[in-house]
Formats: C-alpha cells, sequence, structure tokens
C-alpha cells in the first residue's frame, strides 16, 4: 500500500518547480498552508527531509532532488491514464491504423497527423506503409481501420465490402538526372524513352498505371521511390508523382522531361478506403474528414 498521496505528490513537485510554497500553491489553485501540509507529510510518510526551510525560500535537499524526476514520471502516466480513461469513457478510439501507397504525400501524413494528435491527443496513429492488395486486405481483416491506394483505373471499384472516398488525383511526370542525354534534350519523344532505362515502382504493379507507362524494352521494377531517384544518377528515367521528387532530397539533381506526345502531366487518383458498415470512432470520422481537407488544397 502506497504511503504518499498524488496530491502529495504534486505539491512537492510544485513547490520544487516554482521555489516557494506561495508560488507552488498559486498554479495549483491551493493555500500555501494546505501544500505545507502535503509537503510535510509526504517527508514524514517517506521519512526523509524534502527542502531545507532555514532560509526565506525552501531549498531541495540532495534527497528530495534525488526523488523529483520518479514524482514527476509519477505524476505523468498518472495523467496519461486518466486522459485516456476520459478517451475511452467518451468512445474515442485508443489508436488508429492507416495503411497508405507509398505515394500518399509526406506532406498530407503531417497535417493529419498533427490535427488528430492536437484534437485527440490520446490516441495514437500508427502509419504502415504497403500496396494496394495488402492494404485492402488489411482493412477487410481489420487490421487496419483506413487505407489509402492507388486507384485501379478503368473506373474499377474496391472489393465488396468496402467503401471508398476519391481524394483527388495527383500530378505524375516523366522525370530523369539533369545531367542525362534525355534530360539535356529540348523535347523526348517515345523513341527516345523506349532507347534508355525505366524505373518502376513496384506498388504501380497492383494498378493499369503499371501497363500504360510501361514504354522501354529494359523495365526495372524498384520498390523504393528513394531508389530510383538515386539510380538515376547513373542514367534512364522513370515515372513518378510530382510532388515525391519536389518534396525529396533530390530535388535539385532531378528534373522533369520536356515530352513531346503530352501537353500536361499524367494524373492517378489516390481513393480512401474503409470497411462498410463498421462502427466509425469519432477519431476516426475526424482523420478521413482531415484528410478531405488536406487533398483539397494539394490537388486544386
Amino acid at each position: 500500500m502506497l504511503r504518499f498521496s498524488f496530491e502529495q505528490l504534486a505539491s512537492f513537485v510544485a513547490v520544487a518547480e516554482k521555489g516557494s510554497f506561495s508560488k507552488a500553491a498559486q498554479s495549483l489553485g491551493k493555500d500555501r498552508s494546505t501544500l505545507h501540509q502535503h509537503v510535510g507529510n509526504l517527508e514524514i510518510d517517506l521519512g526523509i527531509t524534502l527542502f531545507d526551510r532555514s532560509g526565506k525560500f525552501p531549498k531541495i535537499t540532495f534527497e528530495g532532488n534525488s526523488l523529483l524526476t520518479q514524482a514527476r514520471h509519477i505524476l505523468y502516466h498518472a495523467q496519461v491514464l486518466q486522459n485516456s480513461g476520459d478517451s475511452l469513457a467518451e468512445g474515442l478510439e485508443e489508436s488508429l491504423t492507416i495503411y497508405h501507397d507509398i505515394s500518399l504525400p509526406i506532406s498530407v501524413i503531417a497535417k493529419v497527423q498533427r490535427a488528430v494528435q492536437q484534437q485527440y491527443p490520446q490516441t495514437q496513429l500508427h502509419w504502415i506503409h504497403r500496396g494496394r492488395k495488402d492494404s485492402m486486405n488489411a482493412l477487410a481483416e481489420k487490421q487496419a481501420d483506413i487505407a489509402i491506394v492507388l486507384s485501379k483505373g478503368s473506373g474499377v471499384l474496391p472489393s465488396k465490402g468496402l467503401t471508398f472516398t476519391n481524394l483527388g488525383y495527383l500530378p505524375f511526370s516523366f522525370f530523369a538526372h539533369k545531367d542525362c542525354a534525355l534530360a539535356l534534350q529540348t523535347s523526348c519523344n517515345l523513341e527516345d524513352l523506349e532507347k534508355q532505362q525505366q524505373y518502376t515502382a513496384e506498388n504501380y504493379r497492383e494498378v493499369e498505371l503499371s501497363n500504360n507507362t510501361k514504354i522501354s524494352g529494359r523495365n526495372a521494377t524498384i520498390s523504393n521511390m528513394d531508389i530510383i531517384l538515386s539510380l538515376l544518377k547513373q542514367g534512364g528515367w522513370a515515372f513518378l508523382p510530382n510532388h515525391f521528387v519536389s518534396s525529396s532530397s533530390y530535388a535539385n539533381e532531378i528534373c522533369k522531361l520536356n515530352i513531346n506526345f503530352m501537353t500536361n502531366d499524367g494524373r492517378w487518383s489516390l481513393i480512401l478506403l474503409t470497411r462498410n458498415h463498421q462502427s466509425t470512432g469519432k477519431v476516426q470520422r475526424y482523420a478521413i474528414e482531415q484528410f478531405k481537407t488536406a487533398f483539397k488544397k494539394i490537388t486544386q
């Protein structure tokens, strides 16, 4: 059985941090005499002196300073426990697991993370990078709460039991290293691309984007887009999301090719999936709205 109370610990920590009983009492909204009593009783319960009171202001003792960090940790975890209990009582989810395609902009992840954590600080968001098939399976098997995947194309709807929202169309372009022959050309035609090494992101293989952009006879599939950008230093080209290149550490080295058979960038959509008939919690609904808001800003 504990020989002290949380109120005693809170008073001890407040006095140590504020440097006086008066300021500590003011910060806690209590009387100074109450704090004197709490700290005095804590000293009796622990059998040690926490503050030297011989001067004008209380000075924490060696023993008191040795216990201060532990007291802070106890109060912190007690607050976390209380907040978690409040969240559960309100029906808030303890966590959300979001499976997402690698082409989901990092800026969107950061905005959704920040918004949810500000509104529901006790809910943990887990971001899991997976392809379309794995993401949809995780959603169906209730390992994921939300899945964001590339659209399959041709108006193909997701599997039965899932509902979707089209978040928007992201621009894709042909890229190469700024010093390679393709980049130095004033324009590139289909034959130019056919002769050069092509790198294709693995996540394209599950959607029609893979077939639609397969041009070169030398086509290597790479699972990581950062690796593709690195390989472009050796030559070749790749069809990539514009936002991924511009936000990468290779942004100054990789350039968009001037393609003469396309007047505009290519576009492909990301869709947000959830399970049909699932009980959608407050945090999940809020997160979905944050995804929609974030995509409106980047696809306008």
